[in-house]
């Protein structure tokens, strides 16, 4: 539905608030089409919740003001003409917490949405034979995804993994859940996992297909040497997979913290999508409120059992990961180790100061909520005019306000050292002065953090946030804050310029990237200490 015949006088009074720069930026397909920006708004575009400017929403006028809303006419103008004089509230701005509680489904429902049910195994065959390349030295990963092929952190701490087990004459076989969740799964009774060997997908197939299919080889010709490691259990049956590692013999394996689904079914420890935890009793009045509370039962369940009945060495990627671990679990780890992802070792040379003007803010890696993106969309909002601040986001893909300049980086799907360094030299080539780090829950290890610190920037993070925390309070490595209103308060008074490339003068870092678990293997003679 489009208005037609808007009027000179309401295009006059729309144009005093209208922000056209805002409009395009928010709205490409506006821009792509040559449209005036007014008169599209006037038109229609408010009828599609397009917004007129940053500082007027018109989804949210309409909630405030039923009448309005009713009576279906253009909320700005309502509000220049009539609602400001009246003292209508514009917005009722809570936070992005309040949103998400507000909007969000029910977790089940979310289980359900796109969740295909009628994903059916491949013949037996095809597994058989792909199973018969398995040589006498067999190594099995389980993780949430395909890494093969899909780009993220954990997915390249696979392919290291991976690249180095084969290189030391392992076959390796992973196994990730066809139908990807957020939880595990303990409603299918035989799930279809997918099959990875040496970097090669295999097909999918049912859970039991596979323990019967590694079974067979194992009984053929037991392996010499058998080892696994769990990188994720998140989209899997844990005991289906338990089947399929004691099918093929294994006894002894590893367990890697990069969540914490071991912890709790909400693997961030975020109750109701919101607030950090902690981890506290099950049978808690906290977990009873907590969307998360009944499954953690049963995901916890599942994990004892599985330490149960596997000898099974923790590996955390970060010390303050693992206090979180040891404080809040109670399983059976035949043993413990910090193993970080990744190591700074200084490299020659300092960083290339900005020229004068305002100190460069950025935001690396994903917009996700539990990544602080919408803090960090807020804040470059509020001081959007303020000639002190320049506002970056870093990353693959942006959505950016106008507020927010976007630069993209999209390194190649490589496990190099010089791949992963990607964003190292985006935020150099930047001269980003500042790196928010605003994780709203711990992080087991953060690559971002590391990524800025070697590139001259510093990094700004909240002190519940685990291991950036303890890694930003390093000397000269930036600074941590306890809430929100600190780090508002740091760009009011200008404090956080003391952060600035030219105030510290940084020392320049090369990341160097661990071969995860192979790291623990004697790849020379097949030995699983």
């Amino acid at each position: 539905m489009h208005d037609s015949d808007v009027k000179d006088e309401d295009r006059a009074l729309a144009a005093t608030a209208f922000d056209a720069e805002f409009y395009l930026a928010r709205n490409p397909d506006v821009a792509e089409a040559g449209m005036d920006a007014l008169e599209h708004f006037l038109s229609g575009g408010w009828r599609e919740n397009r917004d007129p400017s940053r500082k007027f929403s018109i989804a949210s006028y309409l909630d405030l003001n039923e009448d309005v809303a009713r009576s279906g006419v253009n909320p700005l103008l309502h509000y220049l003409a009539f609602g400001r004089a009246e003292n209508r509230l514009v917005r009722l701005d809570l936070g992005f917490r309040y949103d998400v509680l507000r909007n969000a489904p029910t977790l089940e429902a979310r289980l359900e949405t796109g969740r295909p049910h009628d994903i059916a195994g491949e013949p037996m065959e095809g597994l058989a034979a792909a199973f018969a390349l398995l040589g006498q030295s067999l190594f099995i990963t389980v993780s949430h995804d395909a890494y093969v092929d899909s780009v993220g952190g954990v997915q390249l701490c696979l392919k290291r993994e991976a690249a180095a087990l084969v290189e030391g004459g392992w076959s390796h076989l992973h196994l990730y859940p066809a139908v990807p969740s957020p939880v595990s799964d303990f409603e299918t009774l035989d799930p279809v996992m997918g099959v990875v060997i040496d970097g090669q997908t295999c097909g999918l197939f049912e859970a039991s297909k596979i323990a019967t299919a590694i079974l067979a080889v194992q009984k053929a010709q037991p392996f010499k040497t058998l080892g696994f490691a769990i990188h994720s259990l998140l989209g899997h049956s844990i005991p289906s997979v338990s089947t399929v590692l004691a099918s093929a013999g294994a006894t002894a394996g590893f367990l890697w913290l990069h969540d914490q689904a071991s912890l709790c079914a909400s693997y961030t420890l975020l109750r109701n999508d919101v607030a950090f935890c902690g981890a506290p009793a099950i049978d808690s009045q906290a977990c009873s409120i907590c969307v998360y509370g009944l499954r953690r039962r049963v995901q916890v369940a599942d994990h004892m059992a599985f330490f149960e009945q596997f000898a099974v060495t923790v590996l955390a990627p970060s010390q303050a990961q693992l206090d979180l671990w040891l404080a809040s679990s109670a399983y059976p780890a035949a043993a413990v180790h910090v193993h970080p992802h990744a190591v700074m070792n200084p490299r020659s040379g300092t960083a290339v100061l900005a020229p004068d003007g305002p100190l460069r803010v950025a935001f690396l890696g994903f917009p996700a909520n539990h990544k602080g993106w919408p803090i960090f969309a807020a804040l470059a909002a509020q001081f959007a005019d303020d000639p002190r601040y320049h506002f970056l986001h870093l990353g693959k893909q942006g959505d950016e306000p106008p507020a927010i300049d976007f630069i993209a980086v999209d390194p190649p799907n490589d496990i190099g050292d010089q791949m992963t360094n990607a964003m190292v030299q985006a935020v150099e080539a930047a001269g980003v002065d500042v790196a928010l780090i605003l994780s709203i829950c711990p992080e087991t290890f953060c690559f971002t953090a590391h990524e800025a610190v070697a590139a001259g920037a510093a990094v700004v993070a909240f002190a519940d946030s685990g291991a950036v925390a303890r890694f930003a309070a390093q000397p000269g490595r930036g600074q941590v804050i306890s809430s929100e209103p600190e780090l508002t308060a740091l760009f009011a008074t200008g404090e956080i310029i003391a952060l600035s490339r030219a105030a510290r003068n940084p020392p320049l870092f090369d990341l160097h990237y661990s071969q995860m678990t192979a790291d623990f293997i004697d790849l020379t003679v097949g030995a699983i200490p």
